[in-house]
């Protein structure tokens, strides 16, 4: 079974909210959105150019 783009981000999303302050992952990490999964490649939308330079 395959797993969507939003299942794996919601998996990916559980660890980090395991890792980081409550706040961080609520300012940082809520607004971004799964787009698509490509084999082992998940694609995720953030919502500014700030949010993509922040993260990388």
């Amino acid at each position: 079974m395959q797993k969507t783009c939003s299942e794996v981000w919601n998996n990916c999303l559980q660890i980090i909210k395991d890792n980081i302050p409550a706040q961080s992952f609520k300012t940082w990490f809520e607004p971004i959105s799964a787009l698509k999964l490509e084999g082992h490649i998940l694609t995720v939308q953030v919502p500014s150019l700030f949010f993509y330079e922040w993260l990388e």
